[in-house]
């Protein structure tokens, strides 16, 4: 499940973000999807502006915004080159939902700045400068790599119920059977609708006979299931995800029936979220790593 990378510009700078998008796809397209403004349905038709980018900033996992000199301002009688108002004010809002280590401002040289990005290192270009560009975004590229193996707490609680998840019942499991030396794998599967994990669930089940298997010895709570064709082979959907469907549904109440495109982009956004925590949790247990596996079905 890739992670999700917005780009925006001004109209001006929309060449220099097809540029970066480029480099992006190039450099990281195993696990970054890259988005820019005018393709990535951020605004839709007869949607206020600043709600969509409020959402646009929740949403995605990293945002980039190219600062291009478009405008002049004058500051206390001197005259500057500047960024348009509203790229600033997106970067601002992509770095309050995200961080300074997931939102980053491309620059070009001799644009004025607000004094608070006063003691910030942001990576400059100059259009004239061969080479300027290009190293430009290899600083960017190279610090959202940085955060390949990490992930990012939000306030939905996908990281957090991944943590007890995993705390709870995926390393007991593992360890008990590390203990008792038995050979198995282990598949986290996460569902379509998490509004009805216990239907997806029993759905599943259904398509693939399963033993309960209780986690702590026999007859005990909770349970994994072990596949009956597939011996030593165990799944699980969890059923903690269904706490942040009854979460999305209370920040994003729908007033239609049917799929709202907009909410499941943030629930795969989550899911994401999830599923990452996992691997990075089971990649540092003895017990899990190389038979925990996540899936989406």
């Amino acid at each position: 499940m890739k992670r999700k990378l917005f780009i925006g510009s001004s109209k001006e700078g929309l060449e220099i973000a097809q540029q970066l998008k480029e480099k992006v796809d190039f450099s990281c397209g195993d696990w970054i999807h890259s988005e820019i403004w005018d393709e990535s349905g951020v605004f839709s038709l007869n949607g206020n502006t600043l709600n969509s980018l409020v959402k646009a900033s929740r949403k995605f996992d990293y945002g980039v915004l190219v600062a291009t000199k478009d405008d002049i301002l004058k500051t206390r009688g001197v005259e500057h080159f500047a960024p348009r108002d509203n790229v600033m004010l997106e970067i601002g809002m992509f770095i309050g939902s995200l961080g300074l280590t997931r939102a980053f401002l491309l620059l070009e040289e001799e644009s004025k700045l607000p004094s608070d990005y006063s003691g910030i290192t942001v990576p400059y270009f100059h259009r004239e400068k061969v080479g300027s560009l290009g190293n430009a975004m290899d600083q960017i590229i190279g610090a959202i790599t940085r955060t390949k193996l990490s992930y990012n707490l939000k306030p939905m609680p996908s990281a957090a119920l991944a943590l007890g998840y995993f705390d709870n019942f995926i390393e007991p499991f593992a360890k008990r059977k590390h203990e008792n030396n038995e050979e198995f794998k282990f598949q986290i599967l996460l569902p379509k609708n998490i509004q009805d994990v216990n239907g997806e669930r029993q759905s599943y089940k259904n398509r693939n006979p399963s033993t309960e298997k209780g986690v702590a010895g026999p007859n005990t709570r909770p349970v994994a299931f072990e596949l009956d064709h597939q011996p030593n082979t165990y799944w699980d959907i969890p059923t903690t995800l269904s706490t942040m469907g009854r979460l999305m549904d209370l920040l994003l109440p729908s007033s239609e029936i049917g799929i709202d495109i907009e909410k499941q982009d943030w629930i795969d956004h989550e899911l994401r979220n999830f599923a990452g925590t996992i691997a990075v949790l089971v990649e540092r247990s003895l017990a899990c790593n190389g038979k925990i596996e996540v899936f989406k079905i």
